[in-house]
């Protein structure tokens, strides 16, 4: 739980009017802020380093390779039973380490992301695709078949009948 956000209290409220406080009421239009836009997707991988894409038991993510070695979220990857270093073999990764098990697959493709999908949703993967430079997948620029312009209401519409 964050310490710095205030909730609302019932006793805020005053029990006769039910009007809030005066530093809690609306401030004028003029005085309002205006919501920064949001965006779904903030860009990863930037030009000169170097990028795969890493799919560890259906969790996929851009990683950056240093020196030879898997980077995620800024730290450095370890396998996941032992802590030992993880070594790319190929197409595979695996604990270079005690245990030498299997971690999962690797690609230096970008456009792996989607296929492997990293996102299922078509809005996010369009957005990840413009913002990282990535090609859709063919499935992906097909026609989106929505729902019929019908409704089970039309059926008991009066003018109809």
């Amino acid at each position: 739980m964050r310490d710095d956000t205030e909730q609302t209290r019932l006793e805020d409220f005053d029990q006769s009017d039910g009007h809030k406080p005066q530093d809690q009421q609306f401030l004028p239009p003029a005085e309002r802020r205006t919501r920064e836009k949001v965006h779904l997707w903030h860009r990863t991988r930037h030009e000169g380093e170097e990028w795969g894409v890493c799919n560890f038991d259906g969790t996929v993510f851009f990683a950056q390779l240093i020196n030879g070695e898997i980077h995620a979220h800024g730290m450095k990857a370890v396998c996941r039973w032992c802590g030992d270093d993880i070594v790319i073999r190929d197409d595979k990764v695996f604990c270079g380490g005690r245990c030498g098990r299997y971690q999962g697959q690797f690609s230096l493709s970008p456009d792996t992301y989607l296929l492997w999908e990293g996102a299922k949703s078509y809005t996010l993967r369009k957005e990840i695709s413009q913002v990282e430079g990535l090609q859709l997948e063919p499935r992906d620029l097909e026609p989106i078949q929505y729902a019929p312009n019908w409704s089970v209401f039309d059926e008991y519409d009066e003018d109809q009948q």
